[in-house]
C-alpha cells in the first residue's frame, strides 16, 4: 500500500521567505538554507515547508482540499509576493511500502482551483527522485 504524503514548498531570498512567513504563518513550518547544498551553490536561496502531512487514497481529495483551505494564508502571502519567490508548490509524494509500482489519482475541478487561487503549482513525485530522499529510506 502506497503512503501518500503532501506539503507546502516555497522557495525564494530569504527577505522573500521571511516575509511570507509572517504574512501567513504556516503550523509546524520550518525555515532553512538550501542554496548551499545545491551543485552550483546559491548562498540566499531559502525553503519555507510545512511538515509532511499524509493523506489517505481513498479520500484524498476531500483531505487535500481541507488542507489546502487551513493553509489558505498562504495564498495572501503569495498574492503579495515580489520577485524573490523562486517557486511555490503543493508538493504530493506517493511512497511505496510494498512492491507498488504506479500511483493513481484524480482531483476535482474545485481541488484545482483551490491550487490556483492560493498561487500553488502541484508537483507530484515518487520518493526516489525528492532531493532529500534519504529521509525516505529511514
Amino acid at each position: 500500500m502506497f503512503k501518500l504524503l503532501g506539503r507546502i514548498d516555497i522557495d525564494g531570498t530569504k527577505a522573500s521567505i521571511d516575509k511570507c512567513a509572517l504574512i501567513a504563518s504556516i503550523p509546524s513550518g520550518t525555515i532553512k538554507q538550501i542554496g548551499l547544498k545545491r551543485k552550483v551553490p546559491i548562498v540566499d536561496a531559502w525553503l519555507y515547508a510545512s511538515p509532511w502531512y499524509r493523506f489517505h487514497l481513498d479520500t484524498m481529495d476531500d483531505e487535500i482540499r481541507d488542507f489546502l483551505t487551513a493553509h489558505s494564508r498562504v495564498g495572501d502571502a503569495l498574492a503579495a509576493r515580489d520577485a524573490g519567490i523562486a517557486y511555490a508548490f503543493f508538493t504530493l509524494c506517493p511512497v511505496e511500502t510494498k512492491d507498488e509500482g504506479s500511483f493513481a489519482g484524480i482531483f476535482s475541478l474545485e481541488t484545482l482551483k483551490l491550487l490556483a487561487s492560493m498561487g500553488l503549482e502541484l508537483q507530484i513525485s515518487p520518493a526516489t527522485v525528492m532531493p532529500d530522499s534519504p529521509y525516505w529510506k529511514r
